[in-house]
């Protein structure tokens, strides 16, 4: 903590504005569907952000006598993780019910200092590099009340630090409520992918039947890079990676990686169009998961070997921006986990796909369709950059509150 902090702040260690105490008890096999609410330490840092408000985990009053109870302003920090980031991660309980906390939960029950305060400064950049330095461990890392008694805080008054929490919170409800709206926008999209991806609704002016192909009939394979090194990654030409295909519908053409790429070397160049699959998973959502390339704005670009490329013939029977759509409707992908091999881990072969068969529109449907459903993308893409936009914002007002560079005043 800084030696320069503002005018009528102190700095404290931990140890000194309240009392440890260890959570114990509660394994995996004592947790049920209703009861007494609990956390267990891995929550901390995989479920909760600043604040506990809503329980997820409830155990009986068996197992509840042989917890620690936990009570309205405790803070709660992960006492084991597997990396440094997860290890001293803190929320704080605000809620009045009855809880307990489970073993490798250290508890911090502050004297008068304001809970919603510290669960925002606990989680701040300047007291991570306290809680990394406190942490022991290789595989599994540990901290102990002994060393977090000695993390520093800067803290203002008490009225001072629930105007800040209260600043904080605001901006926490926008953006809880963005990501419902963007949630929201998501199952509405998903809801009319299931009717208008299998016919059953139509726009008006279309009655024609759909037809029926195997996927193998409208084009071919390709195997993205191969015989490359961990050295050859990094720098070079740009190149699909597999996070990208995962994770849209269409390529996302900002965000590459690279590989270099020698001139004897026979690797397979992407075009405009071309449809790419996701082969091999240990879930089954993500095997044979589609992206299609449907951006011009690049001059050489290639495929990472984790997926593999469906180059159509041509555009006449199915567009690649219906296409980008289709090969994520719940119809197609119930039919593509069919395909995939595999029991720990799933695996789809190029063979097996080509061997699907689609059944799709005429090209006027398929185009009023894509339009449609890439306007609701065009409206979450939207929604998502104006809450980048929030959680930036907060990141900045926190950076400034919790600092005192900027004091509230009455």
């Amino acid at each position: 903590m800084s030696k320069n902090i503002p005018q009528g702040w102190q700095t404290k260690t931990l140890g000194q504005i309240g009392t440890f105490l260890k959570g114990k008890g509660i394994s995996k096999a004592e947790i049920v569907a209703t009861g007494k609410p609990c956390i267990r330490y891995g929550q901390i840092y995989s479920e909760y952000n600043y604040f506990v408000e809503d329980f997820k985990s409830f155990i009986d009053e068996i197992s509840a006598k042989n917890s620690e109870p936990i009570f309205k302003n405790d803070l709660l920090f992960a006492g084991s993780g597997e990396t440094l980031e997860d290890i001293g991660k803190c929320v704080a309980y605000i809620k009045e019910e009855e809880a307990y906390a489970g073993g490798d939960i250290i508890i911090l029950r502050p004297d008068s200092e304001d809970a919603h305060y510290l669960g925002y400064l606990l989680n701040t950049d300047a007291a991570k590099k306290q809680t990394f330095r406190f942490g022991q461990g290789h595989s599994v890392v540990h901290i102990y009340s002994s060393s977090l008694k000695k993390l520093k805080v800067n803290l203002p008054p008490l009225i001072e630090q629930q105007k800040i929490a209260k600043i904080l919170s605001t901006w926490d409800k926008a953006i809880t409520l963005q990501q419902q709206l963007i949630v929201n926008k998501k199952e509405y999209k998903k809801a009319l992918m299931k009717k208008l991806l299998t016919g059953e609704v139509r726009f008006k002016g279309f009655t024609d039947d759909w037809k029926k192909y195997h996927l193998g009939a409208l084009g071919d394979t390709y195997s993205g890079i191969s015989g490359k090194s961990k050295e050859d990654f990094g720098t070079g030409l740009p190149y699909i990676p597999y996070k990208n295909i995962y994770g849209n519908p269409s390529i996302d053409i900002t965000h590459m990686d690279y590989v270099k790429i020698k001139p004897n070397e026979n690797q397979n160049k992407v075009i405009f169009g071309d449809i790419f699959f996701t082969v091999s998973s240990e879930t089954p959502d993500e095997v044979g998961m589609s992206s299609v390339l449907l951006d011009k704005s690049f001059e050489e670009l290639y495929l990472n070997s984790f997926c593999f490329g469906f180059r159509l013939n041509d555009f006449d029977t199915l567009l690649p921006e219906f296409a980008s759509h289709y090969f994520r409707g719940d119809k197609f992908r119930f039919e593509m986990l069919k395909a995939a091999q595999g029991a720990t881990r799933y695996n789809l072969s190029k063979s097996n796909v080509t061997k699907l068969k689609i059944e799709i529109p005429c090209l006027k449907e398929q185009l009023k369709i894509a339009s449609f459903l890439s306007g609701i993308d065009s409206e979450i893409n939207g929604l998502e950059k104006e809450l980048l936009g929030f959680q930036k914002q907060k990141q900045g007002l926190m950076q400034q509150l919790l600092t005192g560079k900027v004091r509230v005043t009455n």
